[in-house]
């Protein structure tokens, strides 16, 4: 191996490089299986040796000059882009940002760049497009009128502990604040933050499609919140709208026994003779509830009237695993495990059991709303491996507001 892959791996560790033919082929740049770098063994990259390629972002670390190159793209000659350039104070650091023509390690990255798997959802991270506008003559006549730009952050990165992602974040926000069309800087996750999670559903359960459904009337404003949801791609939206259902379902809910005793005094064949006095016996079985100030005692009869373990048992055990270890969210928010271990069988919940899913799908709710816990004062961060952790709790509040959907009346 030589002394420039050794030193590019010691800096990027999660780097697999081969020699194939006089070539070295150097793969999982950025932790992206989707891309790779193909030189001959005799070509210049000491290049290599500076280069830091973080994760979450497009573009690198050069540790010599002490400057991430962002890579951006194409954009017209005449663009006012290019006259942006501006300092940004981090954590008491000045760093200098700006546009200019993208470097020379750019230039043989892009031109080396290889497909190494199916597309990402990274894009190959803008590489393929830049390799293809300097080295295929049909996109260098079609782009003629176009630069091939990078975004360009220099500054003492060692004194804010090389902390690209935060400083990104920040500079974002400030970007978008002063121009509302400023191209902004894109940050991925970790790859290894991605969990995957089942998305039980009955059609899965029993292999089959029903060849008959029995319908019921859904509420029209049930179904376009439902439609809603399902149409946003948003993680946290889809989980506030499957929310609103179970609160507008609420807002109507009547107790069993009050509904029962209203439904006696309409069918009272004296109800016409006597109204005043059938009229005071409904305002006194309705006084309670509209007294009743607690959102929350309403919200936990409405599930609980309508929604049995058994219509949840199948979202439960297709992310078992996770529903039963304690969960926390980056942010510090912590959520109390529904089962006591994966091995526990689902046939011991309890209907006991759905109080404690509703006041965990609640806390959540709460805290995606108003950012905070307003006890513990804790948060859940906007992240992508934040969402990833919703997905069990958004797949069982689903099955939650159908089951109240379909009963509502």
């Amino acid at each position: 191996m030589s002394k420039i892959l050794i030193e590019l791996i010691k800096k990027n560790p999660d780097i697999k490089y081969s020699l194939i033919e006089n070539k070295y082929r150097i793969e999982n740049i950025w932790n992206d299986e989707s891309i790779a770098f193909e030189f001959k063994k005799n070509q210049k990259i000491s290049f290599f040796k500076d280069l830091i390629f973080p994760e979450q972002l497009y573009g690198f670390y050069n540790s010599t000059f002490n400057k991430i190159e962002f890579i951006y793209g194409l954009i017209q000659k005449n663009s006012k882009l290019l006259d942006r350039n501006f300092e940004f104070i981090y954590k008491n650091i000045c760093f200098k940002c700006f546009y200019s023509s993208i470097s020379n390690e750019l230039k043989s990255i892009a031109t080396n760049f290889v497909e190494n798997n199916v597309e990402s959802p990274t894009d190959y991270r803008n590489l393929r497009l830049i390799r293809d506008v300097l080295t295929k003559e049909i996109f260098i006549k079609a782009f003629k009128d176009y630069k091939i730009v990078s975004f360009f952050i220099e500054g003492e990165f060692d004194k804010i502990d090389f902390d690209f992602v935060g400083l990104s974040k920040s500079l974002n926000f400030y970007m978008t604040y002063f121009d509302r069309d400023s191209p902004k800087i894109i940050i991925y996750e970790k790859i290894n933050s991605r969990e995957k999670y089942d998305n039980g559903c009955f059609f899965s359960l029993f292999d089959a499609f029903p060849k008959r459904i029995n319908s019921v009337n859904i509420d029209a404003t049930l179904l376009d919140t439902f439609m809603v949801a399902n149409l946003t791609d948003n993680i946290r939206l889809k989980f506030i709208f499957y929310f609103q259902i179970l609160e507008y379902s609420s807002y109507y809910y009547l107790d069993s026994k009050i509904q029962n005793r209203i439904t006696q005094t309409f069918r009272n064949p004296e109800i016409y003779d006597k109204p005043e006095e059938f009229s005071k016996v409904i305002i006194e079985e309705m006084k309670d509830h509209f007294s009743q100030k607690d959102d929350s005692i309403k919200l936990e009869k409405t599930i609980t009237e309508n929604v049995f373990i058994e219509d949840i048992k199948n979202e439960i055990e297709a992310n078992k695993d996770f529903f039963a270890s304690d969960l926390e969210f980056e942010g510090g928010l912590k959520i109390n495990r529904i089962l006591k271990d994966s091995s526990i069988s689902l046939d011991n919940l309890k209907s006991d059991d759905m109080i404690l899913i509703k006041k965990n799908i609640e806390k959540i709710r709460n805290v995606l709303v108003h950012l905070r816990e307003s006890r513990e004062n804790k948060v859940i961060l906007p992240s992508k491996s934040n969402d990833q952790k919703l997905l069990p709790y958004l797949y069982l509040l689903r099955r939650i507001a159908e089951k109240v959907a379909i009963n509502f009346r």
